[in-house]
Parts: C-alpha cells; structure tokens; sequence
C-alpha cells in the first residue's frame, strides 16, 4: 500500500532498567548454552507496574513529542502478547481514558508480536478514509512477562522476554517521517505452530506454564519443520519486496532496519540475513539489550535509532516484523526531521 499523507508524529517508551542475562545464568534461570547462542545482553524487567499503565506512559510521551491535542484522535489501537492486568476488561479504553481522552474509539489487537506494527496499516487506513473528525491515531503496546504462568527466559526456543510499554503517534497532517509503504501478508494456516496438538480448552488453567517451546515441537512432530520454514521466509521475502516496490525504494537506499528483538536463530542467522541486509543496519544491537517486548519492539527500535542520530533527514527506514498466526508487515519510512526528545 501507499502512502501520500501519513506521518509518524511522535513517538514514547516507558522501559524499565535492564537485568544482565548473565545474572539469570548465575541464577541458574537461564543456561549458559542458550546465552551464547541467542546473543542477548540484557534484558527489561519490571517490578509493580500493569502493562495498561506502561502504555499510558508511553502515549503520554509520544503525544507530547507530537505537540498534538487529545481534540486531534480519531482512533486508540492497543497491542499485546499476555496479561493485561484483569480478565474480561478494555484494555485499550484503558490506555485511551489516559492518554486521547473519553470519548475517541480505542480496540485492542491481538496478533501477537505483529500487532503494533499492523496496528500502522489499520490506523492509517482509518486516518485517510476520513472516519471520525480526527487526524491522528495512538498506537500502543504494554507487557509484562511474570511468573507463575511466564518464564520469560525459556517460554520460547529464540525470544526472551522483555517489559515495557511503548508507542507511536499517526498523522495526516504533519511530522518527522513520511509513511511511504506498508505491506501486510498472511498464512493463517501457520496458527498451529504457536498452538500445538493440545485441544482448545473451555477454561484458563491458572498456574500453569506457558510453554511455546512444547507448542512448537508438537507442531513440528505433524509438519515437516523445513516447509514451515520455507513459507514463514516466503511471506518475509513478499512482505519486503511489496514495501519496497510500493515506495519505490531499493534495499540498497535503506539507511537502517528495524527488526524484532528475537535472539539469534541457530547457526548464528538472524534478521539481516533473511532480509538481505548487514547485521549492522538493523537495529539488533539495541534489541539485545532490551529483550523482546513485545509487539513493542518496532517503535522502540525506531526511537533508538532517532535518539542516537543512527539516521536523519532524507534517510529511509523499513520496519519489519511478523508474528505467530503467521502474519508478516513491512513499512518504509523517510525520515524528514530529527524530532525533539
């Protein structure tokens, strides 16, 4: 898809201090194999803070980087991966009653890691369709990764987890990037692989572990795992090559990539290699220390690289994630202006 009139205005994290894996190593959390292997520094961990609250942090400041008014949003769309803080409740009106106000429409996503950056295409799509006064959306995602039921550190083969609350400011107005393209492929077929061969319970079973690795290798039992792999880098491969042709952008014009924090995958591949990119113009340097947050990886990742002065006017961005279920997003930005933190 592209994009003539779509911004991103502002952006906001709320992390907490990051623990040294290798205090999780001493600890006998996490084993020292899988630390030299997934290549992760440090990891956010946060004590008495509700995710819902994180991301209200996050907005908050993201707005104010915006210069926006609450009078300006049409739309409040809110990520996450697990617990929000209560069952049966709105998280995102939540997030929104603390950041955009009372009365603008707020909805949670929920496809997993993918949500916050899908969450661009819904929101722009709402923005320049002219649905509500408004012209602009907040985006945000918050999570806390806690026992009983998560153990951040080997719920999943390559991800470990890490808190906090982030979020992105859409505008059809003005700001410091231009949205140039965004694409967004699926293969819902590959639900299994975040589901395993358990039945669909009627009921949560409290206490009981969250287990993705079990998850993955049931499904890898019933499906040869090399096929999976094949269509997973098939959407990659169709997701970037649809960002890049709708913004008419090379892969050798991107000063940078933003990429999910998951750790390093066997052999030392990652991202980079998948996307045809050198490691150093992702952004996993920065994601090593932080853990995976999420669906909140990408505007924290960006944040990152606009705080450093990593890129500046005139460069493009992609961003590039996906998720279980198995959805895939690309977005190419030009950065216009170096925005004030």
């Amino acid at each position: 898809m592209k994009w003539d009139q779509l911004f991103v205005a502002g952006l906001g994290t709320w992390l907490p201090e990051a623990v040294d894996v290798q205090e999780a190593v001493d600890a006998g959390r996490y084993a020292e194999e899988r630390r030299a292997a997934r290549g992760y520094r440090s990891i956010c961990v946060a004590e008495n803070v509700a995710p819902p609250d994180m991301a209200v942090r996050a907005g908050g400041a993201a707005m104010r980087q915006a210069g926006t008014d609450p009078r300006d949003y049409s739309l409040l769309l809110h990520s996450s991966l697990w617990y929000q803080g209560l069952d049966i409740w709105p998280t995102a009106s939540y997030v929104a009653n603390g950041t955009v106000g009372r009365s603008v429409p707020a909805f949670d996503v929920q496809q997993r890691c993918n949500g916050g950056l899908g969450s661009i295409e819904l929101a722009g799509a709402h923005l320049t369709a002219g649905v509500g006064k408004g012209s602009a959306a907040l985006l945000t995602t918050g999570d806390r990764f806690a026992p009983p039921e998560v153990d951040r550190w080997n719920m999943h083969d390559y991800n470990v987890y890490g808190d906090g609350g982030t979020a992105m400011v859409l505008s059809t107005k003005s700001g410091f990037a231009r949205v140039l393209s965004t694409a967004t492929v699926v293969d819902n077929s590959l639900e299994g692989a975040a589901r395993g061969d358990a039945p669909l319970g009627t009921a949560p079973v409290r206490g009981t572990l969250i287990d993705l690795v079990a998850r993955s290798a049931q499904h890898a039992a019933a499906h040869d795992p090399r096929q999976t792999e094949l269509r997973i880098g098939r959407l990659i491969n169709q997701a970037r090559n649809q960002a890049l042709a709708d913004s008419r952008t090379h892969l050798r014009d991107l000063a940078k990539v933003v990429v999910g924090a998951t750790g390093l995958f066997e052999g030392g591949w990652h991202f980079h290699h998948l996307l045809s990119v050198p490691e150093s113009a992702t952004t996993w340097e920065y994601g090593r220390t932080t853990g995976h947050i999420g669906a909140g990886d990408w505007n924290a990742g960006l944040a990152w690289l606009l705080r450093t002065e990593a890129v500046g006017p005139g460069d493009r961005v992609m961003l590039f994630g996906g998720g279980a279920g198995y959805s895939c997003t690309a977005v190419v930005l030009e950065i216009t202006e170096v925005p004030q933190w």
